[in-house]
Formats: structure tokens, sequence, C-alpha cells
């Protein structure tokens, strides 16, 4: 069973950019952890206990069975080696085989943040002789996703066809009424408008109704050329 750890800034980062890649993966039976670096609060129309009632109903749309939050602090996020511990630990006890990240550069300081943290957390879990929880792992492979406030897309590494996953995406996003439905109409609107433009966008690119982006940290490399194939 492939292992899966998704790192994500916010509550609704994940759901915006992979929600359909993440049912995908469960679809296919891989074991799958989102980590939120913080609870996504102070906002505007949220508290708490609204974006944990949000995460956990998203949670249920898209079949997330585990997720976790370190309650980093929001806004104020920062790669220190106290966060940068949390975290190694997390990927320790986990053992995963797939990291995803945010994709650099970054509008939102806490995404740029979170990029360095992310990197760091992935080289300390590799560590002997430490006082961390957990036994010493290196995730293999890493794979960034673009953050949804982005207004300008680099080429991507790969694009995952997520057609048949859209309506559950789409719906694990209108989850989060706090960052939505409760906003200012043209804000609302902007956040699942501009979401189905971009996925569409991506789909059309490989011939499919609607596709999310990813960037490969490293090279792939190929084993089965069959691989070579298995596109849209």
């Amino acid at each position: 069973m492939r292992k899966v750890m998704i790192v994500a800034p916010h509550p609704d980062d994940a759901e915006l950019a992979m929600g359909g890649t993440i049912v995908k993966m469960l679809e296919a039976d891989w074991e799958v952890v989102v980590i939120d670096l913080t609870d996504g609060e102070p906002t505007p129309y949220g508290s708490k206990q609204i974006r944990q009632k949000e995460t956990q109903k998203a949670n249920q749309i898209l079949g997330i069975k585990n997720r976790i939050c370190l309650e980093m602090p929001n806004r104020y996020l920062q790669a220190t080696l106290e966060n940068r511990r949390k975290l190694a630990e997390a990927i320790r006890l986990w053992q995963p085989d797939l990291l995803f990240a945010p994709v650099m550069p970054d509008h939102h300081p806490d995404h740029t943040e979170a990029a360095k943290l992310i990197a760091g957390a992935r080289f300390e879990a590799r560590f002997h002789k430490t006082s961390m929880k957990g036994r010493p792992h290196w995730v293999g492979r890493r794979y960034d996703y673009y953050s949804s406030q982005r207004s300008q897309y680099n080429k991507p590494s790969f694009i995952v066809d997520i057609t048949d996953c859209w309506d559950k995406k789409l719906a694990a996003i209108k989850a989060y009424q706090s960052q939505t439905r409760n906003r200012p109409a043209a804000t609302a609107a902007s956040i699942l408008e501009q979401t189905e433009v971009v996925c569409r966008y991506f789909g059309q690119c490989i011939g499919a109704g609607y596709g999310e982006p990813f960037v490969a940290s490293e090279p792939i490399g190929i084993r089965k050329v069959d691989f070579l194939t298995d596109t849209c």
C-alpha cells in the first residue's frame, strides 16, 4: 500500500489544490494523511470551532480518515527549528512514500514558509541519534501542488485527470462556507470560479474535463514503459 502525506499550510489548501487527486488515491486504496500546519484562524468569518466542523465535512466528502493539525500560528507561520521538528516527527511516525507540498514561488507568506519547513523536515526526519519520536525515514518522492491564489502557472511536470472526481472536489471546497459563502459575493465567486477555470484549463491540456497540476521536485524515473502510454 502506498502511503501519502499531504502537508497544507491551512485547512482547505489541500482540497483546493488536489482534492480530486486525493479521491483518486483513496479509491486506489492508498493510505493518505493530511497534515494541516495551522488551523487557519483568525479569518473574518471563521473561528477555530467553525473551521474544525468544515474540515470534518470536507473529510467526509473526500473520504479522508487521517488528518492532523499541528497548531502552528496562522498568518505568522515560520520555518523554525521547533516547527521543523514537529513536522519531522509526523513524517517519522507515518513513514510516507510520497510527500506533497506547496510549489514556489507563492504570494502567501505562510505558503512560502511552509515550503521551507517541509524541505527541512523531510531531511531531518532521517536523523539517527535523536530524541524525536518515530523511526528515521526518508521520503523518496516529493511533489508540489499549486496554490489557489496564483494568477500565473508555470508548466507542470504532470497533470492528474480528475474529471470523474470534480463534483467531490467542488463539494469539499464548498464545505468551507466561512471561506466562501459568507464572504462578499465577488470574493466568494472568485474562489470557486477560479478553481474551476484553472482545473478546466489543465484538464484541456491533457484532453480531459478537469485536471490538477503538479511539479516534481526531482526527476521522475520510469521502470515500466507502460507508463508512457497510460495517458489521457
